[in-house]
């Protein structure tokens, strides 16, 4: 029983094949790992895609021109069969996106975006193999955090404005003391 806790905790999550009622809740919770990750700032950090590869079945994180910059997500309850895989959507609330030469730019108030996740088999453990669209969803505050690595190094004034641009417009407005 405890090399079983070891495996998983080890290889990720194994196939529920002995219990196929169990599949579609492993398979829930594995896209909800996924987007709990993505919304930290996962894809945004090349140092965190250790964190984010023994859920997915790309080698490395897909290069991205745009990310939304999310307030929430909500994950269907159901995981719908198809042909061997799950196909789980996943619902997001966005603040809006920051696009790599345009800057950021505020979305539609209450915008949701839905975004399906595809969950297979790869080599006996189930896997996030598609997303569309793929692009990161991340939450405000890992998007200040990156914007801020992305300002401090950057070289060359037309990347420096459109970081600082982004950096202003989400940042909430700072209040003035009030008069006494």
């Amino acid at each position: 029983m405890m090399s079983s806790a070891v495996a998983v905790a080890q290889f990720g999550m194994p196939l529920g094949h002995t219990d196929p009622k169990l599949e579609p809740a492993t398979v829930r919770e594995l896209v909800a790992r996924y987007c709990r990750l993505d919304y930290a700032g996962a894809r945004l950090n090349p140092a965190d895609w250790p964190k984010l590869q023994p859920v997915v079945s790309w080698p490395t994180n897909p290069d991205y021109s745009l990310f939304m910059i999310t307030a929430r997500f909500d994950i269907d309850t159901d995981a719908v069969p198809e042909h061997g895989r799950y196909l789980v959507m996943v619902h997001y609330r966005l603040f809006g996106k920051f696009d790599l030469s345009e800057g950021y730019l505020v979305d539609k108030v209450n915008h949701v975006e839905d975004v399906q996740y595809t969950v297979a088999e790869v080599n006996g453990e189930w896997r996030v193999t598609d997303v569309e669209p793929g692009y990161p969803h991340a939450s405000k505050a890992a998007t200040l955090q990156w914007l801020n690595g992305k300002l401090a190094n950057a070289r060359d004034e037309p990347s420096k404005t459109i970081y600082q641009n982004a950096l202003d417009r989400l940042q909430p407005e700072k209040t003035a003391p009030s008069a006494k």
